[in-house]
């Protein structure tokens, strides 16, 4: 018995240390959500506009417009949305982000490397499901890499 548990615990410790485990992809701790797209497997939240995730990396835009279905917690509540995003340099016009077609906000780029964008999406905007459609609305072009993303249901307030 305690060959077979050490056994186990060395697998899941390989599996953990890898970078491109599917079962990583999506952590869910009570109203928060996380999307770690440096390890989604193509079955992942990416919707059209991104291209293949690259381990370590993200996902890269490949359209100028891109799409991400975002879990959500069932709780009720507005939605927290926080995305580590990625440019390669200044853009000409800021990423809408919206979800379906309700804008919630634009991320304009401070310089290059990965930067923490916050939105707030209105409970309202959850009417179809508990997955939220985020849009990415890449007017100029320029592509933007996603590393990850991250829900958290608000408490409705007294």
């Amino acid at each position: 018995m305690a060959l077979l548990a050490a056994t186990l615990l060395g697998q899941l410790a390989a599996r953990a240390n890898r970078a491109d485990d599917a079962t990583a992809t999506v952590r869910r701790d009570g109203r928060s959500i996380t999307v770690l797209f440096d390890r989604t497997a193509p079955a992942g939240p990416l919707g059209p506009g991104w291209a293949k995730s690259e381990p370590g990396k993200g996902a890269l835009s490949a359209d100028r417009t891109a799409y991400v279905l975002m879990p959500t917690s069932t709780a009720v509540g507005d939605v927290e949305l926080c995305l580590v995003l990625a440019a390669d340099g200044p853009r000409a016009r800021p990423v809408g982000v919206a979800i379906d077609d309700h804008p919630i906000g634009a991320w304009t780029p401070r310089g290059v490397g990965q930067e923490t964008a916050c939105f707030l999406a209105p409970s309202k905007v959850r009417f179809r499901s508990y997955d939220l459609l985020m849009v990415f609305d890449l007017a100029d072009g320029a592509p933007i890499r996603i590393v990850s993303a991250s829900s958290r249901i608000r408490p409705p307030a007294a």
